[in-house]
């Protein structure tokens, strides 16, 4: 009972913990980049394997029921719901970082996000001209350009490490490039790329609640509601595991991805309530993207095995923890300490790309017996077919075997005349009596007479 307990105060946590989660941590607390985030020992503790085990549960179930009729069935009403703005995601991403850009350019003291700021004119000439070039179809590689420009800039400014929290902005500056092409592959590509660059930039800030709880302690200090009485690191680890959970879910089958993508639509709108206009200003275009990823109904799913999400997600969220230390190490540490992170999560990547690698490969094996089986089946059925026409035909061997049979039994007396012979077959047959009701139809069927249709002259005849 206590286990069933902690399970359900888990779920509910985990849902009303969702402020916590979305919000960005860099943009409300002073945070300074270059502190030692936690070892990885203090990372690795009960609660975060509680919760984790919550998450692969839900995820693994999830996963069971795209595979059913239920599934089937939601994922039919998602494509009637969203057909209309699928239709038209060009035109609301287009109309979205327009929006997006005009807001940086009149606050005139930020790059990209609300704690990337700068104050140089060819800055916001940069941020006007992107909305003016986003109205052409022709000139959509210029309003690329111009984001990607943006980032480098970041990237120079504040270091490629603290860039790492948005590749969402060098997916949609590669989404516009690319707008102009017509390859159908290109520009399906755009949306595969967009969709991995949101998730990205999800899925690397959720660390900073493993490895930093220190920057989340203030935000849940200062919203006490949104801890229900739990302890505030047991209320950050829950956070960061909803976070990882419903980002990695982005990168999955086509109902799955969907249903986080809703789910992360309603967090990041509701921590706007608490968070302002900055957190609104500065989610809204992944709050767009999101919105385009739900309505993405993504083809045919994937024919993924459903006990494979718990196991690739669990080996994800170590891997990106060690990525995300490594990484920090390498920048503003020891190269030494970088390398032995980096090489454990490199590890884990490839162990992940080898059970992927793994269940392609035995789809492919399976798709190629039942074909071979189906194709044996067929060429079986294709040669019995002639053997049996070709005994029955004259000459054959069912036929000789009834001639055979003609020569050794002797016919019945009964027969008189008409008795086969041993040698011929018999050629009197009995006079056919005509078939009466047959004519009588024929009778029926005739043509009935034609009516004359000339006007009467008012002259018997």
């Amino acid at each position: 009972m206590k286990w069933r307990a902690f399970a359900g105060c888990s779920v509910v946590s985990l849902t009303a913990m969702a402020t916590t989660a979305s919000a960005h941590v860099k943009w409300f607390v002073e945070c300074n980049i270059s502190d030692s985030p936690l070892p990885i020992q203090a990372v690795f503790t009960t609660t975060f394997f509680l919760f984790l085990a919550v998450f692969l549960a839900v995820f693994y179930f999830a996963c069971q029921i795209e595979r059913t009729t239920l599934g089937t069935i939601i994922s039919g009403f998602l494509n009637r719901l969203t057909a209309s703005l699928h239709r038209r995601s060009d035109d609301l991403l287009r109309a979205a970082a327009a929006i997006s850009f005009v807001l940086l350019w009149a606050d005139g003291g930020v790059i990209l996000t609300p704690e990337l700021k700068a104050s140089h004119a060819w800055i916001s000439a940069i941020q006007l001209l992107i909305p003016v070039y986003l109205f052409g179809r022709a000139t959509l590689p210029a309003a690329g350009a111009g984001i990607i420009l943006l980032y480098a800039y970041g990237a120079v400014s504040y270091g490629l490490y603290h860039m790492l929290d948005y590749p969402v902005f060098i997916g949609l500056g590669v989404f516009f490039a690319l707008s102009v092409s017509r390859d159908p592959k290109l520009v399906a590509f755009r949306f595969l790329f967009l969709r991995w660059a949101v998730a990205l930039s999800l899925l690397w800030p959720s660390m900073e609640k493993f490895v930093y709880p220190g920057w989340v302690a203030p935000i849940a200090i200062t919203h006490p509601e949104v801890t229900l009485g739990f302890d505030v690191a047991t209320v950050i680890t829950a956070a960061g595991i909803v976070e990882f959970g419903l980002s990695f879910a982005l990168f999955w089958t086509p109902l799955v991805r969907r249903l986080a993508a809703l789910v992360l639509i309603l967090l990041l709108s509701a921590a706007t309530f608490d968070f302002g206009k900055v957190d609104a200003i500065g989610h809204s275009m992944v709050i767009i993207i999101l919105l385009v990823v739900f309505a993405d109904p993504g083809g045919k799913p994937e024919q993924s095995r459903p006990a494979l999400a718990p196991l690739v997600s669990a080996l994800a969220l170590p891997a990106a923890i060690f990525l995300y230390t490594g990484a920090h190490a390498f920048y503003y540490g020891s190269k030494g300490a970088a390398l032995v992170s980096l090489l454990s999560g490199v590890s884990l990547l490839t162990l992940i790309g080898l059970c992927l690698s793994a269940e392609v490969l035995l789809h492919a094996v399976v798709g190629r017996s039942r074909r071979l089986i189906v194709a044996k089946a067929s060429r079986a059925r294709n040669e019995i077919r002639p053997r049996a026409s070709n005994e029955n035909a004259p000459g054959g061997r069912t036929s000789q075997w009834r001639t055979s049979l003609r020569s050794i039994i002797p016919a019945p007396a009964q027969y008189g005349a008409f008795a086969p012979s041993s040698g011929n077959p018999p050629r009197d047959r009995l006079p056919k009596r005509p078939n009466r009701i047959v004519g009588i139809r024929r009778q029926a069927v005739r043509a009935p007479t034609a009516i004359s249709t000339r006007a009467p002259t008012g002259r018997l005849r």
